[in-house]
């Protein structure tokens, strides 16, 4: 039952984004490509430093502008996270030593607020500031480096006890999660149909194990967690206060179709 709900909005709001008689101004289809950003538990302690640690990012994007001002759109993006307390300035996370890599995936519905009227086709009202939030679905799976050189799943590991008798209040933590998109931008008219943008955005996530790290270490000398093993059980690993946050920041080209039976209207304030 749930797949069924799940499909009947994914239906419904593809039809919201395309159908014609919908009172809005024009259709974009749009493409991005930047970086991906991580913060939480491992790697830098503040989210400005984190811009440091992006790896590449790309996604897609249909949007549907109901009218000069608000716009929503359902988009896809794929990217890599990455974090390392070697390059972080906190002595507590350099001898701790953790790192971790992370495919993420996920597929986002934004709203999005133009401070300015905005179309991509009108000479006087080509450029604007805006604002965007939304929901977003996101897929992940924690990875760390062996000795051996090999990128290894975490979360088969147990590595804070998830699903043993000795922390059975550690569920074994999920490999997806909702989370909730905002950020901000600059777009302008590059040429006759065609928007390029800029954005940054954070996600705000309910997971504090996004990097596999969120509360404290269960055994001295795990062979499964190498950069662990000079510390003693009970200790400290993670904030489970404060959950992990990613993010993209980069570049969206944008391609308008107009609705031709709108024609050219005038702006409306």
């Amino acid at each position: 039952m749930k797949y069924k709900n799940k499909i009947i909005i994914i239906t419904c709001l593809i039809i919201l984004l395309f159908t014609n008689n919908i009172a809005g101004q024009s259709r974009e289809l749009g493409l991005f490509i930047g970086g991906s950003l991580f913060h939480g538990d491992v790697g830098y302690l503040n989210a400005e430093s984190s811009i440091i640690q992006t790896k590449t990012s790309f996604g897609f994007k249909v949007q549907r502008n109901l009218n000069y001002h608000f716009g929503l759109n359902l988009s896809a993006n794929h990217g890599e996270l990455f974090a390392d307390d070697i390059l972080s300035s906190d002595i507590y996370r350099v001898n701790r030593g953790l790192h971790f890599k992370s495919k993420i995936t996920e597929i986002a519905l934004i709203s999005e607020l133009n401070f300015r009227p905005y179309m991509s086709y009108n000479t006087e009202y080509n450029r604007t500031p805006y604002v965007f939030a939304g929901v977003a679905k996101y897929f992940y799976n924690p990875k760390a480096q062996g000795p051996d050189g090999n990128w290894y799943s975490l979360r088969p590991l147990n590595n804070e006890g998830q699903g043993s008798t000795i922390y059975p209040e550690r569920e074994v933590y999920k490999l997806h999660g909702v989370s909730i998109p905002f950020g901000v931008g600059y777009k302008f008219n590059l040429y006759e149909f065609i928007t390029l943008s800029f954005s940054m955005s954070w996600r705000i996530t309910f997971n504090d194990y996004i990097d596999d790290v969120s509360t404290t270490y269960i055994e001295q000398n795990k062979p499964e967690n190498q950069s662990d093993n000079n510390l003693t059980q009970g200790f400290q690993r993670g904030n489970p206060y404060d959950n992990d946050k990613y993010g993209f920041v980069g570049l969206s080209i944008t391609y308008s179709i107009k609705d031709p039976q709108k024609g050219c209207t005038d702006i409306v304030y």
